[in-house]
């Protein structure tokens, strides 16, 4: 019945011009001061509360079973095998954001120039080589879920070194099974760069571009 009161007094107060006599009605409740939590302070009673009830434990357990599965197996990309492989090129250029500077702060390649890695006319004037650049290895990227695409691998061969770069299975697993040292395109950093489309594909250096040759596999067969 208070509270309705004072509610009601307090709704005549601001619809009425009149002015309202004051008076001590006493105090209503209990009053508490007003405060902040540390949050460091928060954080480190919670962090003690998880430790004395086991549960930091289970979380430590639980992140490092999640990063040994991201290591062992890592987040296979979309990419699918095709029946109607395809050949194709990509430019490598890239355009410099900022102004590149020398020990001494002197700029010798501005914002806004445009490199080719595999074209010395396009490199800043200190960087030039007499000779154009040719990247000594190929690329070849495979799904190493399929059976298909590991028959294959376990055939493929090249004139220049190979560096095998998966889309999908265990790395360590997969480099036991081929005798072969495996990389994995972590968020699809590669095929995204290289324009990836299908697995396997193959990247090779053609002039001053990349070439990129897709292979259909239906047709292999799984071997021991």
């Amino acid at each position: 019945m208070k509270t309705r009161l004072l509610l009601t007094l307090f709704s005549a107060s601001l619809l009425s011009h009149a002015p309202l006599i004051a008076k001590d009605l006493g105090r209503i409740g209990a009053t508490f001061p007003i405060g902040e939590i540390d949050m460091l302070m928060w954080i480190e009673q919670r962090l003690k509360g998880f430790e004395q009830s086991g549960e930091l434990a289970k979380m430590q357990q639980a992140f490092a079973r999640r990063v040994r599965q991201s290591v062992e197996t890592p987040q296979p990309l979309p990419l699918t095998t095709t029946t109607s492989p395809d050949t194709f090129r990509v430019d490598p250029s890239l355009t410099l954001a900022t102004d590149l500077k020398d020990a001494n702060g002197q700029v010798f390649a501005k914002a806004g120039t445009r490199i080719n890695p595999f074209d010395a006319r396009t490199w800043p004037e200190q960087s030039r080589l007499a000779h154009q650049f040719e990247y000594s290895h190929v690329l070849v990227f495979i799904d190493g879920r399929d059976e298909k695409q590991l028959a294959f691998a376990q055939r493929f061969q090249s004139a220049k070194p190979i560096k095998w770069i998966l889309t999908g299975g265990s790395p360590n697993t997969l480099s036991e099974r081929l005798s072969r040292r495996l990389y994995f395109d972590q968020q699809g950093n590669l095929s995204r760069k290289l324009r990836i489309k299908a697995v396997p594909s193959l990247v090779e250096q053609s002039g001053t571009q990349w070439q990129i040759t897709e292979f259909d596999v239906s047709n292999e067969e799984s071997r021991p």
